[in-house]
């Protein structure tokens, strides 16, 4: 299979032998991959218009490392506003009881490394990505109350670009 030089080809720019079931497979699969991380933020996206408390970040452009990714990582580009979130400290505080769905993607670029979603300073999940711009998307529901912390901690030397999201939606009230 040959890819002329592009980040994500689209299927005009990839020519495929006559033995080439495996090599269809693995772009479809590969296509389908990055697909499955982009649907997943547009629909948190689309939720934060209907819930009461909804929040939206990514980080801006480029590598970012130092003290925009530790100890929390603070994603300063808002895309949902919700004043519980503060891109600040990269903490988002609940301030209404509840059933929350959590997303959190992330995109290390050319180094391997983890994520990891806390609840009040203490991990609930972990993401992890060890190949060159391999993307990891974790989402979860989490019940909870007034004053509850989450963020997102990493111990990437780096994150990549816009592909780093975190996403709070309250979906149900407790």
């Amino acid at each position: 299979m040959t890819i002329k030089q592009s980040v994500l080809p689209c299927p005009s720019q990839v020519s495929i032998g006559a033995d080439s079931s495996i090599e269809k497979y693995a772009y479809n699969l590969y296509i389908k991959m990055i697909m499955t991380h982009i649907c997943t933020c547009v629909l948190f996206v689309l939720m934060c218009g209907t819930s009461d408390a909804a929040s939206t970040a990514t980080l801006p452009t480029g590598y970012h490392t130092g003290v925009t990714i530790t100890p929390c990582v603070k994603y300063s580009r808002r895309l949902c506003m919700d004043p519980n979130y503060n891109p600040l400290t990269g903490i988002y505080t609940v301030t209404m009881n509840g059933t929350y769905l959590v997303s959190v993607t992330m995109m290390t670029g050319i180094y391997a490394g983890h994520c990891r979603l806390t609840k009040n300073k203490v991990n609930y999940v972990w993401l992890y990505t060890g190949n060159q711009y391999d993307m990891a998307t974790q989402t979860v529901c989490m019940d909870l109350v007034v004053g509850n912390q989450i963020s997102v901690v990493t111990s990437a030397p780096a994150l990549f670009d816009v592909y780093n999201t975190f996403t709070v939606v309250k979906v149900m009230d407790q």
